[in-house]
């Protein structure tokens, strides 16, 4: 079994494993048809439970200066056309997971479809996966079992070949068992305890092979040890923050650089403090629909 789900499984250091390259890609799509059609989250409806309204002039703006940021960067960034339907196409994190060519079998990439939760969003999935075909990926047969959400809820840990994996609402934990032991990778599975942090990325973000950043409380005692475990530094994000600007939906490709909205400004000052470079940027449009940063890319590579 490669699957761990309690402190007192976990066998390895994360000096033991072998080390991988960092992602060298970023997939984002366009939002043309981004909108609240339906809702599947907490965060899709108001205080009166009515579906949150969207301006879709100011999401354009907002997603807009996401892409600037990353290029801005350095990071080399793809666009996915959008796709008439699917108003949550946006948020490409959630389609597919990308096995890097430094970590699958044969050092061939791969991608593995998802199978989503939602009726509403299965439809994004070929054209995600079809995308990154293009690009060289080998397309795997999906997990069998069902449900399972690429990287909304599986991470990929900086610099090492290890897997966190996210079990609740939106994927299950035998399908992370099966593509553990289909790709041979240590995963680390992490249950989901709050309805509000209904993907991974939601409560937890991989700043960099020694750090994280992560509310706690989304998770389940036992989970929280083994990111405690791993972790030597975890930074506790501020609670009204996480849940209100999901602030865990951060993202930092690099191990230096950290984006996150610029709501979260306690969150922000906490990671300065810890001597990361903060990029703030407006993502509230989005976050009505349940994402923000890190929901709105799909990193990957090397192919």
């Amino acid at each position: 079994m490669f699957t761990i789900d309690c402190i007192e499984d976990l066998d390895f250091r994360l000096a033991d494993l072998p080390r991988c390259a960092l992602p060298t890609r970023v997939l984002v799509a366009d939002p043309e048809h981004f909108d609240l059609e339906y809702a599947i989250n907490p965060h899709m409806r108001d205080e009166h439970g009515e579906l949150q309204r969207v301006d879709r002039v100011l999401a354009r703006a907002q997603w807009q200066a996401w892409v600037d940021a990353l290029r801005a960067s350095g990071a080399a960034v793809d666009v996915l056309p959008a796709l008439a339907g699917q108003p949550d196409l946006v948020f490409c994190a959630n389609q597919a997971l990308p096995v890097a060519s430094d970590v699958a079998p044969g050092g061939v990439a791969r991608v593995v479809p998802s199978r989503m939760a939602h009726a509403q969003r299965r439809g994004e999935v070929e054209h995600v996966v079809a995308s990154l075909e293009r690009m060289g990926y080998r397309v795997d047969a999906p997990a069998a079992a069902s449900p399972i959400e690429g990287m909304g809820d599986g991470l990929w840990h900086p610099g090492r070949r290890l897997l966190w994996a996210g079990i609740g609402p939106r994927s299950s934990r035998a399908a992370w068992e099966e593509l553990a032991e289909r790709y041979r990778v240590p995963t680390l599975l992490l249950e989901l305890v709050d309805p509000d942090f209904y993907h991974l990325d939601t409560a937890l973000a991989l700043l960099s092979e020694t750090t994280c950043l992560w509310w706690p409380a989304a998770l389940s005692e036992k989970s929280q040890a083994l990111v405690r475990a791993l972790f030597s530094r975890a930074i506790e994000a501020d609670g009204g923050e996480a849940r209100r600007n999901l602030a865990c939906n951060a993202f930092c490709a690099d191990g230096r650089r950290v984006f996150i909205d610029a709501g979260a400004t306690r969150t922000a000052h906490e990671l300065a403090q810890a001597g990361f470079e903060v990029t703030a940027l407006h993502t509230g449009e989005f976050l009505k629909s349940g994402g923000s940063l890190f929901c709105m890319k799909l990193l990957h590579g090397p192919i």
